[in-house]
């Protein structure tokens, strides 16, 4: 992605919580940030430099949109939101997670609060990470893609095994692999054996999907070499817990081998 925006909004209006997210973000992250505490001043600021924030931090419950209004309104101008709310219910958590947002975050204690800042940071180094996505069902490639792309991961895709390694061959940066177990000419299984004749499981993570039940499935992807498996259907918040983990396991682990 070609010069990325590059701030972070945060739309809060709790003072200890907006100055707290203000200070702590720039201080950690060098991230430049800005903080207002309505929506109606967001809306102004947003549209004063469009294209300017990656992501947003916000309140449901703001005095002037008390319902979550903040949400779409935020999307409606290509921004991605992080919700940090105190109040909760299932109904309003499930709502917010079928819109295009970055997660949501319930308010507790200070834990929750560098949870988000480490998410921000997350959300920057995405910009420069890759995922290969092997699938054979195109509806599942564009699914995966679309929530990868959602966190600003670069991400490619291929419909079998022998596009997959011929990626992998030409392209040495990528940061995962997510492949299906069931497919044509090569199986997942198989996929992985030959990836891991090049790259160990510290060097390239790979993820085992599949919408087969059977403890067999995972257990196959497993002893192929997989780092993890992901049974479908899955809830988007597990899914992206297990991608950012198994991709922090790896940047910690080269992070650690480079320092050596």
């Amino acid at each position: 992605m070609t010069n990325p925006p590059s701030k972070v909004i945060v739309i809060e209006d709790s003072r200890s919580i907006n100055e707290l997210l203000s200070k702590s973000i720039p201080d950690q992250l060098g991230i430049e940030v800005d903080s207002v505490d309505t929506l109606r001043k967001a809306i102004q600021l947003i549209s004063s430099q469009p294209a300017s924030y990656f992501t947003a931090i916000v309140d449901l419950n703001l005095p002037d949109a008390p319902n979550g209004e903040v949400v779409d309104a935020l999307i409606s101008f290509g921004i991605r939101p992080i919700i940090l709310t105190a109040s909760h219910s299932d109904d309003i958590h499930d709502e917010m997670l079928e819109k295009p947002i970055i997660d949501y975050v319930i308010k507790r204690n200070l834990n929750e609060i560098q949870y988000v800042i480490d998410l921000v940071k997350r959300l920057r180094d995405n910009f420069d990470r890759k995922v290969l996505v092997v699938d054979d069902s195109k509806t599942s490639r564009l699914l995966i893609r679309s929530l990868l792309e959602r966190h600003y991961l670069n991400v490619d895709t291929a419909s079998t095994g022998t596009e997959a390694l011929d990626l992998l061959d030409k392209n040495k940066d990528y940061d995962l692999v997510i492949t299906d177990f069931n497919m044509p000419e090569m199986n997942g299984p198989e996929l992985i054996t030959k990836i891991r004749n090049t790259y160990s499981r510290n060097e390239l993570p790979i993820i085992g999907i599949s919408s087969l039940g059977s403890g067999t499935v995972s257990v196959q992807l497993l002893k192929a070499g997989a780092n993890d498996f992901i049974s479908r259907p899955f809830l988007h918040e597990e899914f992206y817990c297990r991608v950012n983990q198994n991709i922090d396991a790896t940047s910690y682990h080269n992070v650690q081998k480079n320092s050596k």
